[in-house]
């Protein structure tokens, strides 16, 4: 009986180890956002300012491309009705947040334009004045749904208030945006959606610092 037991225990390590490699690679990391996805059909607890109209939806009116949402059923649509001042003069906003000594986040969202191309900013941010930015980055969103993410630096001390903004006056447009995380720790591709094409985080591809493309 020993000696089959022994005989067993290599196949035994193999299918244990397998098995825990795949259990870390299929692991989800925690979403510090409520409501990242939109899928409580409603922006709370999002906010926006400036001009912008913002409503959550389930399709995705005349979009160049037709796609449905990324992330179940519902995405948010957002109308950026006059071009600002300046990029920041209107801004999508998850706020109520600790950025935390020793930690680094990263912050991923699902975007895509009505059309063409259009720059939306990434800033996890000091939600008071002088609103310092933390991993901030802008990027050029396509008319197909692509993942953006940018990482933050390891935070010296605690950041709070903390605030969550994507700053979208670059242009007067129509959009879409779902899926968003953010999250401890470096880029962890998402487990929604159907095949999607990684991309290394490292890379610079049209503007963007890490992306992950829906085929």
């Amino acid at each position: 009986m020993f000696k089959i037991r022994f005989h067993l225990f290599p196949y035994i390590l193999m299918f244990l180890s397998v098995f825990l490699i795949g259990k870390v690679h299929g692991a989800e990391v925690e979403n510090l956002l409520l409501n990242g996805g939109f899928e409580d059909g409603i922006m709370t607890p999002w906010n926006t300012y400036g001009n912008v109209t913002a409503t959550v939806v389930k399709d995705l009116q005349k979009a160049n491309v037709p796609e449905k949402p990324v992330e179940g059923s519902f995405c948010l649509n957002i109308k950026v009705n006059v071009k600002g001042a300046n990029f920041w003069a209107s801004g999508l906003q998850h706020a109520g947040h600790t950025f935390k000594k020793g930690e680094k986040y990263t912050l991923s969202a699902f975007l895509k334009c009505k059309e063409k191309t259009l720059q939306i900013n990434f800033k996890p941010e000091l939600g008071q004045d002088p609103w310092p930015g933390y991993g901030e980055r802008a990027f050029t969103m396509t008319d197909t749904w692509t993942e953006y993410s940018t990482t933050t630096p390891i935070f010296a001390n605690n950041v709070n208030p903390a605030t969550i903004t994507f700053h979208i006056a670059y242009e007067a447009a129509e959009f879409w945006v779902d899926g968003v995380r953010f999250y401890v720790g470096d880029y962890v591709a998402p487990n929604f959606g159907g095949k999607p094409k990684s991309v290394n985080p490292k890379d610079k591809i049209t503007g963007t610092w890490g992306n992950l493309k829906l085929n």
